[in-house]
Parts: structure tokens; sequence; C-alpha cells
């Protein structure tokens, strides 16, 4: 057990090399989970407008819940940690199964929700076609909702026992798995399907993303199998075992952060989502810019989500062995290595914005209206992924309500607001949209960054209330 304050202690700087270690592939990992939206979108973005619209308001919903879940499974890494921090493996193990049951479950509540996705965008007031075509996207995502977090829920618990390698490895196969299907469900090459568009690229999707979590479960009974030192495999009967893993003491914690976790990545995700319906309003032209941006924004966005598992677990391992040095400094040194890794795609948006949107789409009209939003967003993204960061390290703590509550103010009485205002009042199409989010972003940053150094302060870490 480190000492806190003691002069052993590791440095800031070398905090920073650490969580940077074991950033990377998680970071590689993330970046390949959204690299499959993001190459869905370049395949869509060459069969039109029309069908880019449609995929960008068809993912949006989706996409919001399935974050809410991955949030909710986020939970996963820090028990986990905090158990092996205090050398508990047997524990750890029984986060591990919590998690992957949860995972199946909350994926199959997705693929139930799917269906009523069309209703839901009448509702919002999108157009009748708009709403059929984006429909069609929704429930194509929905039947890779089991496998995907299922995956998710398994990758967690092996990044907080140090092999995060292997989800990367899983994550990159799929992608290279997606492409060819693309090709043969989107475009009908091969002559197996007729070509099916948004709709059909979607479905390849789910298949990749449904072996995704087959793998990782035959990763983890293979380990097992080898050396059960976490006792994956359940002693009882399947029924008691399933039971267990949804009433035992650890499935209850997990239930307990999870929930706030999963509220704060849903707080912000809805707020983006509310933005594409705002861009529906404008037009289809509009919607796909803003579509083109936020694919690439999102891009980005993972090595922000890398950084902050990864500070998350270092923070949950230090307060597990009682370092409390180590657990702040790990945390602010997760939070300015968040900061820094979007530089350089920020400056390809702000210096080279058309290059950057045709990556996505070919049609001039998008490209011209994604390059204003991509100048924008440039200013967004170093604050976006410290922001990130500053909520991974705070989960690290179990601190959880307050994050959510920070969230819910700085998306829903900041960003919003000002997007309808610069979007729709003043007329500034998807750029505007982009400065609402801004503001939430930077609101919501400086409010965690506070909750942190508040609670680092303390002699030791108090559970948030």
């Amino acid at each position: 057990m480190s000492v806190a304050g003691t002069d052993a202690a590791p440095t800031l700087l070398r905090h920073g090399l650490f969580t940077a270690r074991l950033a990377l592939p998680i970071i590689v990992a993330r970046a390949a989970l959204l690299l499959m939206v993001t190459v869905d979108t370049v395949m869509v973005g060459r069969a039109g407008a029309a069908e880019l619209a449609y995929f960008g308001l068809g993912v949006a919903p989706q996409v919001t819940l399935m974050l809410v879940a991955v949030g909710g499974l986020q939970a996963t890494a820090v028990l986990a940690a905090q158990a092996l921090g205090a050398n508990d493996a047997f524990r750890a193990g029984a986060v591990a199964r919590a998690a992957l049951v949860h995972g199946v479950l909350l994926g199959l509540a997705i693929l139930v929700l799917s269906r009523f996705a069309e209703g839901f965008f009448l509702a919002v007031g999108q157009t009748p076609d708009l709403s059929a075509g984006a429909a069609r996207v929704s429930g194509a995502f929905g039947y890779g909702m089991p496998g995907i977090l299922v995956f998710v829920a398994g990758n967690l618990f092996l990044e907080a026992t140090g092999r995060p390698k292997t989800g990367m490895l899983i994550m990159l196969l799929a992608n290279l798995i997606n492409v060819p299907l693309n090709a043969v469900f989107g475009f009908g090459w091969g002559g197996f399907v007729e070509p099916g568009g948004a709709e059909g690229i979607m479905t390849a999707s789910s298949l990749a993303r449904s072996f995704a979590g087959v793998a990782i479960l035959v990763v983890l009974m293979r380990a097992a199998r080898r050396d059960d030192a976490f006792s994956l495999i359940p002693r009882r009967p399947p029924l008691a075992a399933l039971a267990g893993a949804l009433r035992d003491p650890d499935a209850r914690e997990l239930r307990r952060l999870g929930l706030p976790m999963g509220l704060a990545q849903g707080v912000e995700s809805a707020a983006f989502a509310t933005v594409v319906m705002m861009a529906g309003w404008l037009g289809t032209a509009q919607l796909a810019a803003y579509q083109t941006t936020m694919t690439l924004v999102s891009l980005a966005f993972m090595m922000a989500i890398g950084t902050a598992g990864a500070t998350s677990i270092r923070v949950g391992r230090a307060l597990g062995g009682g370092d409390t040095v180590g657990m702040r400094r790990a945390g602010w040194a997760g939070i300015l290595l968040g900061g820094l890794w979007p530089l350089p795609v920020a400056a390809l948006f702000f210096f080279a914005p058309e290059r950057a949107a045709t990556l996505i789409s070919q049609d001039p009209a998008t490209i011209e209206a994604a390059s204003r939003a991509l100048s924008v967003a440039a200013f967004m993204l170093c604050a976006d992924a410290s922001m990130v960061v500053a909520i991974g390290a705070l989960r690290g703590l179990g601190d959880v309500w307050w994050p959510t509550l920070l969230q819910i103010g700085a998306f829903w009485l900041v960003a919003i607001p000002v997007a309808y205002a610069t979007a729709i009042a003043l007329q500034l199409g998807a750029g505007g949209l982009i400065v609402g989010l801004i503001c939430g972003v930077v609101v919501s940053l400086a409010g965690l960054c506070l909750r942190f150094a508040a609670k680092t302060r303390a002699p030791q870490p108090l559970h948030s209330p």
C-alpha cells in the first residue's frame, strides 16, 4: 500500500506517462468501436445526401441509448480496479459476471425500443419520409446491441485487469469484417442481397458488433479454463448463477454506481441527439453537414474516452490501495493528457476543414456547410476531451451523482438553449449548433475540475451523495 505524501510517489509527469501507456490500447479499442460508425457514414455518404440524412437521424437516438448503457457499464472498470487495488480477485470476478449479464439485458432493452423509432421521429417534428428512412436504420442498429454491450462489459473487465490489448484486437478485427459486409449489404456487391443503402450498411455493422460480443466471451472463457483466479465460471447452477449476477452485493453496487454514470452519459448524448433533431429542422443539407461534422468530432472524441477509462482505472486502483497522493496526481495527469490528444485534429479542422469534410461526403452543399461547422468545432475538441477525462477521474473516486447534475445543468440549461438561439433564431446553420455545444462543454469542464479538486483535497475520498 502506498503512503500518502511520501517522496517516492510518482510525479505528475510519470502519472501522465503511465496513463498514456494504459490509455493507448483503450483509445484504439474505443476508436475502433466508433470507426465502425465512421466507415458506415463514409459509405452511406457515397449513396447520397438523403441516405446520409436517414443514417444520421436514425443513429442519433440509438447511439444515445447505447452510450447510456455503456456509461452504466463503466462501473465495471471502476469496481474491478478498486477490488484489484485491494487484492480481492474474487470480488473483481463477481463484478465481471454481473456486468456481462447486465450487458445482455440492456442490449435486449434497446433492441425492443428500436421498434418504436418511426413514431418517435414523427413526434419530434421530422417529415414522414425522413422518419421512415431513419426508423429502418434504427431498427437495424438495434440488432447489434446485445452483442456490443457484452463486448463492452467484458472488455472493461479486461482493461481493469491490465489486458487492454485484447479488446483492441477484437474491435480491429470487427472493423475489418465490417467493410466487406457493408459492401455486400449496402451496395449489393456479389449479388447475394439487394442493395440496402443506409439500412443495409447498418445491418452489416450489427453483424460485426455481434461478432465482437461472441469473441470477448470466447476469450474470457478460455482464460478462465486455464486459470480461473477471478472465479469467472460460476460454481452454482445456471439459474442460481444468473440470479446471483442480478442480486449479489456486487451486482447491486454495479447498478448503484452505473445508474448515475449512465444518466450522465445519457444527458450529454441526449443533448447531442436533440441538436441532431434541430439540424433536421434546418433541412436535409444541414442535417447531412451536422452528421459529417459530428462523425469527425466523435472519432477524435474516442481519444478522450480511452484516456478517461485509463484515468478511472488508475484513480480507482490508487483509491483501493489507499494512495491519496497517487489518486490526485493520476486524475490531474489524465485531465491534462486528455486535452492534449486532440490538438492535431483541432488544427486540421481549423486550417483545412474542406479536406476533413471530404473524408465523409462528396456532396458540394454538404461539404460547404460542414466546413463552416468544423471550423467552429475546432475550438471544442480539447475542452470536450478534458471534460470527459474529468468525469472518468471522478468515477474512479466513486463520485457519480455530482458529475451527473453538472452535466444536466451544462447541457440542458446552457448548450441546448444556446444552440437553438444561434442555429435557429440567428439562422447560423450547423455552425450555430456547434457553438451551443461548446458553451455546454466549457461550463461542464469548469464544474467538474472544481469538483475533482474539492474531492481530492479531503484526507480521504468520500462517496458522492
